[in-house]
């Protein structure tokens, strides 16, 4: 072999290497935690100018008109499949497109995004619970093992390192919906992987936004008069803009893929990127400098995540 000829295996050894990496499920739902995060900062934002359900309902009207080019024609062709699952389809839009953001923007309505996301680290423990109550996975030492780390470290990142700080001042209402909204995401995931093979992924996301958009339309023209002068503001256009494309097309895209590669209690982990992810946020948006408790909790919650995905040597 000349060294030229070594060199071009070399590359052709790194690129390959590197479509591996963007084709990896595990980036997939970490590019979702992230944008997600934005998500809850930009729900935090809004609170004052839009309401929940106006806010859910723009996010996914303007998402559905994003992936509608892309989809229309898989859609045609799935339409048998569509109708035969129905249910399911109506399900995940009832559960992760209606119920769980408007249970999150109500959240984030009377409780800070620290509280919410602390109580979001709850969810791949509600997805356990979830999946072996069914009984359509037991999950392993290894996956328990690995959430507990996670959700540890998530409770040093957003706390602080001094749990007692946040219990002692007890549950708001917003605390009790995001645990109304940890309950129905749990629900969504473990729904998600019954998702037969002859549905792609991005239909199954469009379908199930055109299910939802309807269900929220009582609330939206029955529910209290708010003063829509707020969406005239350049800063919270730019705000849903982010949310209707990063934080819900192009997220949700990514998580479908992800749990139907790796299955709902795997993917789950990487939820618990999110403190992590809001960290950095933070400090490069806010000027606010990481902290010790901030580096421990973030270690902890991606030694979880390693902890689950590793397999053992054979």
């Amino acid at each position: 072999m000349t060294v030229a000829t070594a060199a071009l295996t070399s590359s052709e050894m790194k690129l390959a290497k590197a479509r591996a990496v963007l084709r990896s499920p595990a980036l997939a739902l970490a590019l979702a935690a992230l944008f997600w995060s934005g998500n809850f900062v930009a729900g935090r934002a809004l609170r004052g100018a839009v309401d929940p359900v106006t806010l859910n309902f723009l996010r996914w009207l303007l998402a559905l008109a994003i992936i509608a080019p892309f989809v229309w024609q898989g859609t045609l062709a799935a339409w048998p499949a569509l109708r035969r699952e129905w249910r399911l389809i109506s399900a995940l839009g009832a559960t992760g497109i209606a119920a769980f953001h408007i249970l999150i923007y109500l959240a984030l309505q009377s409780t800070t995004v620290t509280s919410a996301l602390l109580i979001l680290s709850l969810s791949p423990v509600a997805t356990l619970l979830g999946s072996a109550w069914l009984g359509s996975e037991r999950p392993s030492g290894r996956q328990i093992g690995g959430a507990l780390i996670s959700v540890a470290g998530a409770c040093v990142l957003i706390t602080s390192g001094d749990p007692a700080g946040i219990l002692s001042q007890g549950f708001s209402a917003g605390d009790l919906w995001m645990l109304a909204a940890v309950a129905i995401w749990a629900a969504y995931s473990l729904m998600l992987r019954r998702r037969p093979a002859d549905l792609p992924p991005a239909v199954t996301l469009a379908a199930s936004v055109a299910a939802a958009l309807p269900m929220m339309l009582p609330a939206l023209l029955f529910g209290p008069a708010e003063p829509l002068a707020a969406l005239g503001s350049v800063g919270v256009l730019l705000s849903i803009g982010y949310i209707a494309l990063f934080a819900s097309a192009i997220a949700f895209l990514l998580w479908s893929r992800g749990v139907s590669e790796l299955g709902p209690v795997r993917a789950g982990q990487f939820v618990n990127l999110m403190p992590v992810f809001g960290a950095a946020l933070a400090f490069l948006l806010l000027g606010e400098a990481p902290t010790w408790t901030q580096a421990a909790g973030a270690a902890l919650v991606l030694s979880g995540i390693v902890f689950v995905e590793r397999r053992p040597r054979t």
